[in-house]
C-alpha cells in the first residue's frame, strides 16, 4: 500500500524517519503520473489536491522530526518550549 493507493498519511508528529522516506519515494509516482497526460481533468485535479496535501504534511513532519532531533542534540539550548 502506498500513499499512491489511497493510504492514509500518519500523524506527522509522530511519524518516524523511515516513514518520511518512504512517502518521499512515493511521491516520485505522483510525480511520474504528473507528467503523462490523464483521461480527464477530474483526475489532474485530484493529483494537484494530493500534492498539495502532501506539500503541508511533508513540511509538518519534517519540522517535528527536526524539532524533536534538534532537543536530543542540544537538550540545553533552552528552545524545547518554542
Amino acid at each position: 500500500m502506498s500513499i499512491r493507493d489511497g493510504e492514509d498519511l500518519p500523524d506527522p508528529t509522530t511519524v518516524s524517519a523511515g516513514e518520511l522516506g518512504r512517502i518521499l519515494r512515493d511521491l516520485a509516482g505522483i510525480a511520474d503520473e504528473l507528467i503523462v497526460p490523464v483521461l480527464t481533468e477530474e483526475l489532474r485535479l485530484a493529483q494537484y489536491r494530493r500534492v498539495a496535501n502532501l506539500g503541508e504534511w511533508i513540511t509538518k513532519t519534517a519540522d517535528s522530526l527536526h524539532y524533536d532531533l534538534d532537543r536530543q542534540v542540544n537538550p540545553d539550548d533552552g528552545f524545547a518550549d518554542d
